[in-house]
């Protein structure tokens, strides 16, 4: 059975407060940080650090082929230390909500996800790919007694170049989650999924080392999902009949997330808002009251 939204104060279970008076669900537990993560970043903002170094201490007249391999390198681990920090330390401010027009689909209500994630994301390998294939020109062309050297540096630089042509193609994108007053559409990096109201069994939280929310579907859900790159998988593909909703990824307060959702699901009379600017204020001033 769906457990009922709550606010501060409102239920033993629910340990957690909230900025907006809302309640964390007990599952998430206290907000903590990711060692491993942490450490992660550290390290590459050293490699950065010396990368950087290295490529001015070089012996190259000017900016030679090494100088370039050091300075790109640092770029490279500097934005995967970026990458690392806006992943697991979202700093949100205003809900990133707003209404969406789909012609003759109808108006939704969409969650954006986080643009600054996916930049970082597509920066990144996009630097790899310019050292990987740069570094492949300059042995190949100031290095002709090893030209297997060249293939090798090539081959590595390939996943990456065609990471970007995937995004360039819309094949990776941004994503967001859609509420609308017929369902729930998903899409991630990756894939797109779609639950209908009359679907959806209930909503969990989970504890992933960071706060995850699942809309769980019944067993005969009319469920539709796809991938839509078959090249590169970057979010997990649910088995079973369910958004899975990776908080880090969305511009929106988990918690506040997690009982609108909730909220929706237990009001389906609600539902009939999503799609209007009465929705986008609910996010907005967080509130669960019924609808009149």
């Amino acid at each position: 059975m769906q457990r009922p939204i709550l606010r501060k104060g409102q239920g033993p279970e629910e340990r957690q407060g909230h900025a907006d008076g809302l309640v964390r669900p007990v599952e998430w537990g206290r907000p903590r940080w990711n060692m491993r993560a942490a450490l992660s970043i550290v390290l590459a903002a050293v490699v950065s650090v010396v990368a950087f170094v290295g490529g001015f201490s070089s012996d190259d007249p000017g900016f030679g082929p090494e100088s370039r391999f050091f300075l790109i390198l640092s770029v490279l681990m500097l934005l995967t230390a970026a990458f690392g920090c806006v992943f697991w330390w979202p700093r949100r401010g205003r809900p990133g909500v707003r209404t969406l027009r789909r012609g003759g689909l109808g108006a939704a209500t969409e969650v954006r996800s986080r643009l600054s994630v996916f930049v970082a994301l597509v920066a990144m390998v996009g630097c790899a790919a310019a050292l990987a294939v740069g570094a492949a020109v300059e042995v190949f062309l100031f290095n002709n007694g090893i030209p297997w050297v060249s293939l090798v540096l090539a081959l590595l630089g390939v996943p990456c170049v065609a990471f970007v042509v995937e995004v360039a193609l819309g094949r990776l994108a941004v994503g967001a989650l859609v509420l609308s007053p017929d369902g729930i559409r998903q899409r991630g990096w990756s894939f797109e999924s779609y639950l209908p109201w009359m679907s959806v069994a209930g909503v969990r939280a989970l504890d992933y080392g960071y706060p995850e929310t699942w809309v769980e579907g019944t067993t005969t859900a009319a469920w539709a999902r796809r991938r839509t790159s078959t090249v590169f998988r970057l979010d997990r593909f649910p088995e079973a009949p369910r958004i899975e909703i990776d908080s880090r990824r969305y511009a929106l307060d988990p918690v506040l997330l997690h009982r609108i959702l909730e909220f929706y699901t237990c009001n389906p009379s609600a539902r009939s808002e999503l799609g209007t600017p009465r929705a986008v204020e609910r996010f907005r001033r967080a509130d669960l009251g019924v609808a009149g």
